[in-house]
C-alpha cells in the first residue's frame, strides 16, 4: 500500500509560482507558512525536485518543532545537487532519488537511491519508501514534480494557497508544468473539499476524484 500523498503549493491569483525570469518570490503569507510547517510536522517525508533545490535552496525542516524530522527526498535524475545545499545540512535524513546514470554517486550526508532510468520512477520510489515505514508524504514541488504526480494520479489531496497578487507572463512558471493534458478527455478532474481564507489569500483543498 503506497503512502498517503498530499500535494501542496502556493500560487498567485493567476496560477503563477515565480517571476517570469523564474526568480523566486514570497507568495505565501505568514499564516500560510505556519500551516505548511504544521503539515510538514505531520508527515514522514517531504518530496521536492532538484529545480526547487537549485533555485530556492530550502532546508525542508520543521520550524519550532525539533522533534519532527521528516525525511527529505529530492528527485534528481542526474544527481546535480550542489554540495552546499541546505537539505544536506542538519540531522534530518536526506535521500537523493536518481536515475540510471547519475553524475555523482557519493553525496555527503545523503543516501543515493536509484529508482528509474532516464527519469525517476515514482511508483518504484513510493514502494521503497512505504517498505521503510513512510506512511504520509508531503510533495511541495516544483512545477515538473507537481505535474508528474498529478499526471500519474499519485496523490490523495491537492492543496493550493492562492495569494492576492497577479504576476502574468506567457512563459512564467505555473503550478503544474510538463506537457499538460492534450485533449479534453484526458483532463484530470478533482473533487472539491473546502476553501478557507488565510490572511489575504485563500487555501483551496481538493481530493482525488475516484473513477
Amino acid at each position: 500500500m503506497r503512502p498517503k500523498i498530499i500535494l501542496n503549493c502556493a500560487a498567485s491569483a493567476d496560477g503563477k509560482i515565480a517571476l517570469p525570469n523564474r526568480k523566486q518570490l514570497s507568495i505565501s503569507n505568514a499564516e500560510d507558512f505556519e500551516r505548511v510547517h504544521k503539515l510538514r510536522s505531520e508527515c514522514d517525508a517531504i518530496i521536492v525536485g532538484i529545480g526547487t533545490i537549485i533555485e530556492d535552496n530550502p532546508s525542508l525542516t520543521v520550524r519550532n518543532n525539533s522533534e519532527a524530522k521528516p525525511t527529505r527526498v529530492i528527485l534528481d535524475t542526474h544527481c546535480r545537487i550542489p554540495p552546499n545545499s541546505n537539505v544536506l545540512q542538519g540531522n534530518n535524513k536526506t535521500i537523493i532519488a536518481v536515475g540510471e546514470n547519475p553524475e555523482q554517486t557519493n553525496i555527503e550526508n545523503a543516501e543515493i537511491l536509484k529508482c528509474g532510468k532516464e527519469k525517476i520512477n515514482l511508483t518504484e520510489l513510493l514502494d521503497i519508501l512505504a517498505k521503510r515505514g513512510v506512511k504520509k508524504i508531503l510533495v511541495e514541488g516544483g512545477e515538473t514534480v507537481m505535474w508528474s504526480f498529478l499526471k500519474e494520479q499519485l496523490f490523495d489531496e491537492y492543496n493550493v494557497f492562492m495569494s492576492s497578487m497577479i504576476i502574468g507572463g506567457i512563459k512564467t512558471p505555473t503550478i503544474a508544468g510538463g506537457k499538460g493534458f492534450q485533449d479534453e478527455k484526458s483532463i484530470l478532474n478533482l473533487k472539491f473539499d473546502s476553501a478557507k481564507q488565510i490572511g489575504n489569500g485563500i487555501l483551496i483543498k481538493y481530493k482525488k476524484k475516484e473513477n
